[in-house]
Formats: structure tokens, sequence, C-alpha cells
């Protein structure tokens, strides 16, 4: 009887080579990464878009403005100003650390993580998460409307 290794059967088969799982873990990994280390090390006045093209035109933020102050100041600890521009900014820099930090431990451990971490959902259960992350992105949207943030 092949005995198996627990730790395998979590995360799944060790790829072929260590080109099969950076093929899968690397890019999720750099996006997430670039977005972290450009919050962390780059000042927010180097940022070449100063102004949205949507808020320019029409003299109202749109449902996008805040993330990017909101991810520099989480990335200097500054929680209060992040969840008062843009409240919805913390869970979704919380989601960018952990699917960095999940896709890091797979290429460091040269294992073919699951890219789904949460295998277990449904499969019709993606059009309800969709309507509900539009859902949250317009509550965020008006909230920043009625407080006058631009």
């Amino acid at each position: 009887m092949d005995r198996v290794n627990p730790s395998r059967r979590i995360a799944g088969p060790r790829p072929g080579s260590r080109r099969d799982g950076g093929g899968l873990h690397l890019p999720i990994a750099l996006i997430a990464d670039q977005a972290l280390l450009l919050s962390a090390l780059v000042p927010l006045d180097y940022v070449p878009f100063k102004t949205c093209t949507f808020l320019h035109l029409t003299g109202y933020p749109c449902p996008f403005c805040g993330y990017t102050r909101s991810f520099w100041a989480l990335s200097r600890g500054n929680w209060a100003y992040a969840m008062y521009n843009c409240p919805l900014s913390v869970p979704v820099y919380g989601i960018v650390v952990f699917h960095f930090l999940w896709n890091a431990v797979a290429l460091l451990l040269g294992l073919r993580m699951r890219t789904n971490p949460f295998p277990r959902l449904r499969p019709g259960i993606a059009p309800w998460v969709w309507v509900s992350v539009s859902v949250l992105v317009a509550l965020n949207w008006a909230y920043r409307l009625a407080i006058g943030l631009t």
C-alpha cells in the first residue's frame, strides 16, 4: 500500500521541474509583488498618474479612485487614513498579500499548489461572487461620493 505524505495531499503533486511550478505561480506572485513593492518603496509624489480621467471629465471620482492612495497608506501603516479614504482597499490589500504569500511559498518549496486556494467552492457560486464584488465596489463608490472625496 502506497502511503501518501499529508503535505502532498494538501498542496498537490510536485511539478516535473521548477519550470512547471514557476509557470503556475510566478506570474501571480510577480503581479502581487509589484503592487506591494511599489506601494512600499515609491513615494506617492512620484506616481505618474495624478488625476483620474473620469474625475477630470465629470468632476466625480470613478469607482476605483482612492485605491492607490489607500495602498500607499496601508504599506506605511496608516490604517485609519486607508479606511477613511477607501474602505474596500483594506480587504483588497489583504487579498493581494495572501495571493503573494500563497504563490511565493509554492515557488520556494517547489510545489504545484492549487491555483485556487479555496477548492471547495461550488462552480455555480462564481456569479454570486462577481455580483457581491460589484455591489461592494458600488457601495464604496457611494461612500466616497457621499462624503465628498475626490
